[in-house]
Parts: C-alpha cells; structure tokens; sequence
C-alpha cells in the first residue's frame, strides 16, 4: 500500500452513515445509532455466512418463550435492508 493510503473498518462507517440515515428518517438520536449497530451487525453475519466462518443459526431446541408485556414488533428498511424493531 502506499504512503498515503488508509485502511479503516468499514463497519462503524456503516454503523455511523446508517444512524444518520435513521435521524434524517425522524428516530432520536439513541434509537437511531442502534439501528445502525443491527445494520452494520447483520451485514457483518451475512457476509461471514456467505464466506463459511458461520454457520446457520442453531434452534432453541424448546418451546418457544411467551412474549409477555414486551411490546409491538415491527419492522424498519434502512439502507435497503429490513432492520426488527420493538416499541419500548
């Protein structure tokens, strides 16, 4: 590489650009910097799958636990990709 090249981690670029996107969408400044985590996060699972270092995800191998007072599930697309939120 030469003199004046820099080498970053693309995910908090990512984590940072999609908060951003999140605030200009109209989330508060802490709702939306998590949905940039979950992005940069999912992306990053994604990608390790498709490369083998993870595999699919494992069962719960039970019953399923009682959602109970949490709240409403939705979901948001941000930068192209369906991000689960929870009304808290």
């Amino acid at each position: 590489m030469g003199e004046n090249t820099v080498m970053i981690n693309r995910a908090p670029v990512l984590t940072l650009w999609a908060a951003v996107v999140a605030e200009r969408m109209g989330y508060g400044e802490d709702a939306a910097l998590t949905m940039g985590k979950v992005l940069a996060g999912l992306n990053a699972q994604s990608k390790g799958r498709m490369l083998g270092i993870y595999g699919p995800p494992k069962g719960h191998g039970g019953a399923t636990p009682k959602k109970v007072g949490l709240g409403e599930d939705f979901w948001v697309e941000l930068c192209g990709r369906g991000i689960p939120m929870k009304n808290t």
